[in-house]
């Protein structure tokens, strides 16, 4: 029995120690799921980053659209070679876009700290099929637009947003703080005959006071190099050689060359030194909206490009010349239906013409219009700057242009899925400039204010919601050059594969129309 009973106590004791092995091998108790906890500071759509105390929201579109006289994202076809309407031009385009934004917020002890990304990507007619194809700019001697290179490389990448806010101070690529009226809210378009950069944006540093009851003051420094203007000496010679073709002599200082028609003119701007300053003061109440806003640029020329009156082309330059802008805007919204607006805006430049037009993408572009109707065409330069250099001009210095504009819209909802707006607005361009009154109207046989020039648009779109967050919309709108620089003058170039043609200088106008599908995917 002894034995017996050694036995079974050995047996037990090993299988207690094998089991207590065997069960070390085990894996301990998960630790719980830590689910993402929803986050209501900040509005709908946040949710609180595991582990943090940091709230991100993501969120984005995708858009398709179909482009009637006008490119991609609704830019009106006003000059190049789409403008003049021969077979070779495009008169449809297309485009896809897609785009996600990145919202991360965090309360600090200076208050909320956030950083934003909007970015992706967008493929449009006459992009490469399978590569990212590079962007155009105008080269620095001036004339067209060419692909590739800074500043516009892979154009196929877009990226609209990219900021840091921390305590009033906002740094990085955002809406320009002279903007006001939104775009967007009104119109598909790229608008041209005013300034708003909501739909490019603009590097920025800035800092913004809230002064309580929904008013708030905000002054920034803005890079200026993205879309300045032409300074123009009109001693200069256009790249490609000498113009061709006019029978009038303005060609030899705004281009009309013998293949293509009217094209950017040669540009004498200093490297960028001085950023722009912009201030403005805005409120924002249950009524909707008001702001007023202002901003100074600095005009640098490189060199005068002609020797005289005792000074050395390439060695001499004239001072640098402050350019300025002022504007206002007032957006109403309206007791008769929910999200119904109305908004009126208007900006007055001088010397600082982008922000009062915004013709091109493209550094130093200056055509605004080279828009052919039949056999008539309506041509305008847009400059920040014009300067001379001869026995009959004297060393001009800077001289400034001014430009101003007006523009308004109204939104109107007949159901809440259902949405129509109506647009329209007026720009009038002035070169005031004794150099090109001298050197150009006179001999060519215009009076003073040759080179000035006007324009007016009106449109409208509808936008129809089937289901929530999928815009259904059509846009048709009508932009005329009403008062064309060197009006009754008369002009011959070749267009692209067609034979040459002469056309009269005179007012033009053009029709374009954009039907977009977009699926919000933002909550």
């Amino acid at each position: 029995m002894t034995t017996l009973r050694n036995a079974i106590l050995a047996g037990a004791a090993t299988f207690i120690t094998v089991a207590a092995a065997q069960a070390a091998d085990l894996p301990g108790k998960a630790k719980p799921v830590q689910y993402v906890k929803i986050c209501s500071l900040y509005g709908d759509g946040f949710y609180y980053i595991p582990g943090t105390d940091t709230c991100l929201k993501i969120g984005g579109f995708l858009r398709t659209e179909v482009d009637y006289n006008a490119g991609g994202s609704f830019t009106t076809f006003l000059n190049g070679a789409n403008a003049q309407f021969f077979r070779g031009g495009d008169q449809v385009i297309t485009r896809v876009r897609a785009a996600m934004s990145f919202d991360a917020r965090e309360q600090t002890e200076y208050g909320t700290l956030r950083s934003y990304v909007l970015a992706g990507w967008q493929y449009s007619s006459n992009d490469d099929p399978t590569l990212s194809l590079s962007g155009t700019s105008v080269p620095s001697g001036g004339g067209a637009a060419v692909a590739g290179g800074a500043p516009n490389a892979n154009g196929n990448l877009y990226l609209l947003r990219a900021f840091i806010q921390f305590g009033g101070w906002t740094f990085g690529k955002t809406a320009s703080f002279f903007d006001f009226f939104n775009t967007a809210r009104y119109s598909y378009q790229t608008n041209i005959l005013y300034n708003d950069y909501g739909g490019v944006g603009v590097n920025s540093v800035a800092y913004t006071q809230e002064l309580g009851n929904g008013f708030s003051t905000s002054v920034a420094l803005e890079d200026s190099s993205f879309f300045t203007h032409a300074v123009k000496d009109l001693n200069q010679a256009f790249a490609g050689g000498a113009t061709a073709g006019s029978t009038v002599g303005f060609g030899n200082f705004f281009p009309i060359l013998a293949a293509g028609g009217p094209t950017n003119s040669a540009w004498n701007n200093a490297g960028n030194l001085v950023p722009d300053i912009v201030g403005n003061l805005r409120v924002d109440q249950g009524w909707g909206a008001a702001q007023v806003m202002a901003g100074l640029h600095d005009n640098r020329a490189r060199y005068y490009q002609a020797t005289a009156n005792g000074l050395t082309a390439g060695v001499a330059h004239p001072d640098d010349k402050l350019g300025w802008a002022v504007a206002a805007g007032l957006e109403i919204n309206l007791p008769w239906a929910r999200g119904d607006s109305a908004v009126i805006q208007t900006q007055y430049c001088q010397g600082w013409s982008e922000r009062c037009y915004d013709n091109s993408g493209s550094r130093q572009s200056d055509s605004a219009f080279g828009l052919v109707n039949g056999g008539r065409i309506g041509l305008a330069w847009v400059d920040d700057a014009y300067m001379a250099n001869t026995a009959a001009t004297g060393a001009t210095g800077l001289q400034l242009p001014t430009i101003w504009n007006v523009y308004g819209a109204i939104q109107h909802y007949w159901v809440p899925n259902l949405r129509t707006s109506l647009y329209g607005g007026y720009v009038n361009y002035q070169a005031n400039s004794s150099a090109v009154d001298i050197l150009v109207c006179a001999p060519s046989g215009f009076g003073p204010g040759c080179a000035d020039w006007a324009a007016w648009q009106i449109g409208s779109r509808t936008v129809w919601n089937p289901v929530k967050n999928l815009d259904v919309g059509l846009e048709l709108q009508y932009t005329e050059l009403s008062r064309s620089a060197f009006s009754g003058g008369a002009t011959t170039f070749t267009p692209a594969g067609a034979a040459a043609n002469t056309f009269t200088i005179a007012s033009t106008n053009v029709v374009s129309a954009i039907a977009r599908v977009q699926r919000n995917f933002y909550p």
